[in-house]
């Protein structure tokens, strides 16, 4: 490697690090469950609607079936770096307000170790908790005065993953792989509650989880040419188990404390997928998934299967050609999702989105390869019980996919 790519990877991996200390979140719903569940999507898979199980491509990392790394060309190193500007609408009932974030998304290297073995290190979210509100009631109005309550409620945290994954193709068209995570994070809500009488206690309650555990995912994929085109079917599982850490439940009065521990646990998962691809340029995928948290417990309340359907399409007029927007990925899709906790007797809100994206390549005297991948979503949050908040999401996910011969040999001039 040349030293100045060995020093703008140090450079990329410190900035990273630096990302990671803030989730960017800030949504009343990240209190339930492990917060909002991030995906192992990157820059092509997000304009996509999140597809990516049937998928096998040599130009970019799909991290959601490891079993396509086998795509990846004999002397090519990929580095792909991703980050997104969030604006969210908050709606309940008349009242409305917004607020803009920005969070880190992925960072991931690919490379062939062998013919037909290719390897993915990568440093991703696995959840975002993040909000800080409070509201006020009247629970006693009469001729003895006034009485209110004052309930805060403030979280933060959650858990990212660094993975290596293993990509390895024994037959033709075959291929299997495996992605091995260091799961790790923190989970903190507090309530407090707090009454303007002074002669009624106050009372605090704490959710308290330092987690560090593993993380172990399973993918398949078959692909089958028929002239130009190509078909590529994908399965994906993660394996469940129980997280050894414990997590604690404080409660705090001005008269006594109490702390119990609770347990957690990571859902196995399912999915599948399929892509189909036109003449090297038209792509179409699907993708669906089922991760089993309705056999799982948060704090002690009782998770909920989390079910994600989703679609996408690229489309690439030419692949050799100087004209850039003849060169660029077009791309498009939708998705759908539930969510993974209940609120009280009612199942969490759903979620909605549509998302359109291109990857535009960089092309100048030294490399041709690269891709600024760019997408827009607009998810919708609509909650399934009355009086709940709504969601509207606009993000700009904005990736870099460096594409390079690291491996090629010197030569002397």
């Amino acid at each position: 490697m040349k030293l100045h790519r060995i020093a703008s990877l140090l450079t990329v991996i410190l900035f990273v690090q630096v990302l990671c200390a803030e989730n960017g979140m800030n949504s009343p719903y990240t209190r339930y469950g492990f917060g909002q569940l991030a995906t192992m999507e990157v820059g092509a898979n997000k304009g996509m609607g999140g597809t990516g199980i049937g998928v096998r491509n040599n130009s970019q990392i799909n991290m959601l079936n490891p079993a396509s790394y086998v795509a990846v060309d004999t002397l090519t190193f990929l580095l792909d770096i991703g980050v997104s500007l969030h604006n969210t609408n908050f709606a309940e009932g008349n009242v409305k307000m917004n607020a803009r974030n920005s969070t880190f998304d992925y960072l991931a290297m690919q490379f062939r170790l062998m013919p037909r073995l290719g390897m993915t290190i990568g440093l991703m979210p696995f959840s975002n908790i993040g909000y800080n509100f409070s509201n006020n009631q009247v629970i006693r109005d009469d001729e003895d005065g006034q009485i209110t309550t004052t309930n805060r409620y403030h979280g933060d945290g959650g858990l990212r993953q660094a993975t290596v994954g293993i990509g390895w193709e024994p037959f033709k068209g075959l291929s299997v792989g495996t992605n091995m995570g260091y799961l790790y994070g923190e989970i903190y809500h507090y309530v407090y509650n707090q009454y303007s009488d002074a002669s009624i206690n106050t009372y605090t309650r704490q959710y308290l989880a330092d987690i560090t555990t593993y993380n172990v995912d399973f993918g398949l994929q078959y692909q089958t040419a028929f002239g130009k085109n190509k078909l590529t079917l994908g399965a994906t599982y993660r394996l469940g188990h129980a997280i050894d850490d414990d997590a604690y439940i404080i409660d705090i009065t001005t008269s006594s404390d109490t702390i119990s521990r609770s347990r957690m646990s990571i859902p196995a998962s399912y999915g599948a997928g399929i892509s189909y691809t036109f003449d090297d340029r038209l792509t179409f995928a699907a993708d669906y998934s089922i991760q089993q948290y309705g056999s799982t417990e948060f704090f002690g309340y009782k998770g909920a299967d989390y079910h994600r359907a989703s679609l996408g399409f690229e489309y690439v007029p030419e692949h050799l050609t100087r004209k850039l927007f003849r060169r660029a990925r077009y791309r498009a899709g939708l998705h759908y999702a539930t969510s993974h906790y209940y609120i009280g007797k009612h199942r969490g809100p759903s979620e909605y989105g549509v998302s359109v994206g291109i990857g535009l390549p960089i092309m100048n005297g030294w490399n041709a390869k690269s891709i600024i991948n760019i997408s827009g979503q607009a998810v919708h949050v609509r909650p399934n019980a009355p009086g709940m908040i709504t969601e509207n999401y606009l993000r700009l996910n904005i990736g870099l996919s460096f594409n390079e011969a690291w491996f090629d040999k010197w030569k002397v001039k």
